[in-house]
């Protein structure tokens, strides 16, 4: 509160914005990983979704930055009014889950983000979001198993922190929930492309 210059106030803005997502998301991660057979509900909260991307993506910048990389964002076809109710954990779960993974996995290139929101037209927003990256790709072979459980693929030797394998399982549920289907389309050294839609209801 006493900081006066703005940017710098930016910059505190956006650590709190990480910060207390990343919280949010490691008890939900440490609730699901208690039982096999646990179930992902809803927790739903009233927010604008456009606002929330546009912290999302600017809390993204700098793990981004950590390996080199830029990223992109192209919001398109965007409603204006962009209330929404629905899971916001989930949501941060999802872009902090795939821009990630395809950081990880690119070097010194660029993660394009393409967003689109469109009116259903009967009380809900169809979110559909593109995320392509420029790194070293996944196999034909290695996509078929991409979210069973733990799976952390067969081209890890040039990635410093794999982690669990649990991201993309978990996406693909929470996704589901949300009532969107998620793909990935791949080819080894020339990127991958994650491609996932979410019908959110109108606030």
């Amino acid at each position: 509160r006493r900081i006066e210059d703005e940017q710098i106030k930016e910059q505190v803005k956006s650590i709190e914005f990480t910060t207390n997502s990343l919280m949010l998301m490691s008890n939900q991660i440490l609730q699901y990983s208690k039982s096999e057979n646990a179930k992902l509900t809803l927790n739903t909260v009233s927010f604008n979704l456009i606002d929330e991307l546009d912290n999302i993506f600017k809390s993204l910048v700098p793990i981004v930055e950590s390996n080199n990389n830029t990223i992109e964002v192209k919001f398109s076809e965007i409603v204006q009014n962009s209330m929404v109710s629905t899971d916001l954990v989930k949501v941060h779960q999802l872009f902090y889950n795939i821009v990630g993974n395809a950081n990880k996995f690119t070097q010194k290139g660029t993660i394009f983000v393409n967003l689109h929101l469109l009116d259903t037209n009967n009380n809900q927003l169809n979110l559909k979001v593109e995320i392509k990256d420029t790194g070293l790709g996944i196999s034909k072979t290695e996509i078929e198993n991409i979210f069973n459980d733990f799976y952390q693929g067969v081209n890890n030797e040039k990635v410093k922190d794999i982690g669990a394998g649990l991201g993309l399982n978990l996406c693909k549920e929470i996704v589901e929930l949300l009532n969107g289907t998620i793909t990935i389309e791949s080819e080894i050294n020339k990127g991958t492309i994650v491609s996932f839609n979410l019908l959110l209801n109108k606030n």
